[in-house]
């Protein structure tokens, strides 16, 4: 009878499992505890290292393409993870020429509910769960999917307890939205999403992340221009412009304590004049002014002074352009792209230096120190900005790859691409069939370090 009632309560369990989703590897240890931590952790967008962990999206498929499949995507775009401490080892019948297009051993998928591996991918580790964003699945008023919307997931890091933030809700992506994970002013950690909404306007709203999820809140609307704190920020907010009461051409400048919600007037503008912003990097916001009858130009503020006002004063002239973009600081100054797609470096006040063409690059990828790390869909190149020498790190022939997506460890620049075709002339026994490496035209994770030495880890077919 005890037998009998045992089997009941393990079948119980078993089927309980299967509804939440049991785990599909084992959890990460730090100091022979489980992983938690209790500021964000961050590796530049794609990838996430957990401990001696390496969490990803084994392969990468554009949710905005024509014809997207999202179950398809998600068998080869899952999250999976690769433990950093250990060396790679792969089928005694792969060859060492055939090795860096070869999935390792090592390689184990964490969870495959959801795709983790498409376009604009930011993932961060924070208390005991990875969060990410994934092509929205819900359907629309109409009963049809809208993959350019995305929703927001965690999990923990064994896979399991995935679960989605705003239930049933998803966000609008496009030109000039955003997603990112900063603390505010309370040392809590919020999701801060930017929508595109009707007029040319934006919608900014958060939801706060850690132990307990928060409600969704919306903290500013009818929004024409922002910039959000970064991580070097000691002022916790967003600055962002509306259009002044005085004239519809006519900006006003507040500002959104992302944590308290609470909003402060900054300058409600002047007759006529607009004000644009363009970056931020700590608490310099960099914005294009415009005046009647005159050129629209950049210039910066320091948000620490006391003068609340955006009038540009000529000390705070920074670039002579309409716009510019992606403003990052780098070394004892700042990098962005002008509008017509080239790489700058600047101090405040000093003449800019043109470090690449719109020919040489297509993404700023990241910086280190004095090094910008850029890609296109054939190079991933780093340029000094002290130099301005440039360094190929890795260059394509026959494959692509996905510009702009990648993720960084300190040693790896991680990126997405095709597996070349690529044969062992010396071992021809242990060419792949010729057939299979022809109908894959997936997209997998790689690696590359510094001197060019590249690695599959993405599990191919």
């Amino acid at each position: 009878m005890k037998k009998n009632i045992l089997k009941i309560f393990a079948l119980i369990f078993c089927v309980s499992l299967l509804m939440v989703g049991c785990a599909t590897v084992s959890n990460v240890k730090i100091n022979g505890k489980d992983a938690y931590y209790k500021d964000l952790q961050y590796n530049k967008g794609q990838v996430l290292v957990v401990g001696d962990y390496l969490y990803f999206g084994n392969g990468y498929t554009a949710s905005s393409g024509e014809g997207f499949d999202y179950n398809g995507a998600t068998k080869t775009g899952y999250m999976s993870r690769l433990n950093l401490s250990l060396d790679l080892t792969f089928d005694e019948k792969v060859s060492d020429v055939l090795k860096p297009y070869s999935t390792p051993k090592q390689i184990e998928k964490v969870n495959d509910k959801k795709l983790v591996g498409f376009q604009k991918q930011d993932m961060y580790a924070l208390g005991g769960y990875i969060y990410f964003a994934s092509a929205n699945t819900h359907k629309t008023s109409d009963m049809k999917n809208d993959y350019t919307q995305v929703s927001l997931f965690r999990m923990k890091y064994n896979g399991d307890g995935l679960k989605e933030l705003v239930k049933n809700s998803a966000f609008k992506q496009g030109e000039g939205s955003a997603i990112t994970i900063q603390k505010g002013s309370d040392n809590n950690y919020y999701y801060i999403i930017v929508e595109p909404a009707d007029g040319n306007t934006f919608t900014i709203k958060t939801i706060k992340i850690g132990d307990k999820i928060g409600k969704l809140k919306t903290i500013a609307k009818d929004v024409k221009s922002y910039a959000i704190a970064d991580e070097n920020s000691v002022q916790k907010n967003i600055i962002y412009t509306v259009s002044s009461e005085q004239a519809q051409e006519t900006t006003a400048v507040k500002s959104v304590d992302f944590a308290s919600g609470e909003v402060t007037d900054l300058d409600n503008g002047n007759a006529g004049k607009t004000v644009n912003f363009v970056g931020r990097a700590g608490d310099v916001v960099f914005y294009a002014y415009q005046q009647p009858n005159s050129e629209t130009e950049v210039y910066y503020k320091d948000l620490a002074s006391s003068d609340s006002y955006f009038n540009a004063p000529l000390s705070e002239r920074f670039y002579t352009s309409s716009s510019i973009s992606d403003v990052q600081k780098a070394g004892d100054g700042y990098i962005f792209k002008t509008s017509e797609g080239a790489l700058i470096f600047k101090q405040l006040s000093s003449k800019n230096q043109r470090l690449m063409d719109s020919s040489d690059f297509t993404d700023i990828l990241f910086v280190e120190n004095d090094y910008v790390y850029t890609s296109s869909s054939k190079t991933i190149k780093r340029i000094s900005t002290i130099d301005q020498n440039i360094e190929t790190i890795l260059t394509l022939s026959e494959k692509e790859i996905i510009s702009g997506q990648c993720g960084y460890d300190g040693e790896f620049i991680y990126y997405f691409s095709q597996i070349a075709d690529v044969e062992d002339i010396e071992n021809p026994e242990n060419n792949e069939n010729e057939q299979e490496k022809e109908t894959d035209e997936n997209y997998y994770m790689f690696r590359v370090d510094k001197n060019g030495n590249s690695q599959l880890i993405g599990k191919s077919k």
